[in-house]
């Protein structure tokens, strides 16, 4: 574990490589999100763990029979778009 890095000019902004073992040992990820705060002087990472359900669950959560009502009637037929 290296645990001196150096930090680097990376576009308009200023980067740091984590090693392999860092990562490992905190379990992050390349392309994870992380959550970046300064806490007394000192710049703490914490990694976001995402939600393993998916969207749509996420987005109904909480949605009962009640809250949705029933089906819609559009009437008769027109055309040919009956379908059956």
């Amino acid at each position: 574990m290296q645990p001196i890095q150096t930090l680097r000019k990376w576009g308009n902004g200023t980067g740091v490589r984590l090693p392999k073992d860092i990562l490992d040992a905190a379990q992050l990820k390349p392309d994870q999100q992380i959550w970046i705060q300064v806490r007394k002087g000192e710049v703490v990472l914490t990694p976001i763990v995402e939600d393993r359900r998916s969207k749509l669950e996420k987005m109904f959560e909480g949605v009962t029979p009640s809250m949705v009502g029933g089906e819609l009637d559009w009437g008769s037929d027109l055309g040919a778009e009956a379908y059956e």
